[in-house]
C-alpha cells in the first residue's frame, strides 16, 4: 500500500488522474468553453485553449493530491482504532 500511495504522491501514477481537459467527451463546462472558443478567431481560440487546459491541469492535479492526502489521513485514522 506505501508503494501505490508513494506513487501517487510523486505522480507515476498518472492514469488515475481521469481524461486531459477538453479532450472527449467533453463534459458540460467544456462544451460551453468550447462553443464561446470558436467564436473567436482560430490563433486566439487555440491560445486560449492552451491557457485554459493548463489552467484545468494544475486544478484537477491539486484536487488529487488534496483527495491522496485525505485518503491517506483517513487510513491512518482507521488503523489507529484497531
Amino acid at each position: 500500500m506505501f508503494d501505490i500511495l508513494t506513487a501517487l504522491q510523486y505522480g507515476e501514477l498518472t492514469s488515475l488522474r481521469g481524461k486531459m481537459p477538453m479532450e472527449a467527451p467533453h463534459t458540460i463546462a467544456e462544451e460551453r468553453i468550447l462553443r464561446r472558443l470558436n467564436a473567436l478567431e482560430p490563433k486566439a481560440a487555440d491560445d486560449f485553449q492552451h491557457e485554459i487546459q493548463a489552467l484545468a491541469l494544475e486544478q484537477r492535479d491539486a484536487a488529487f493530491h488534496s483527495g491522496v492526502r485525505f485518503g491517506a489521513q483517513l487510513m491512518v485514522q482507521l488503523l489507529e482504532d484497531f
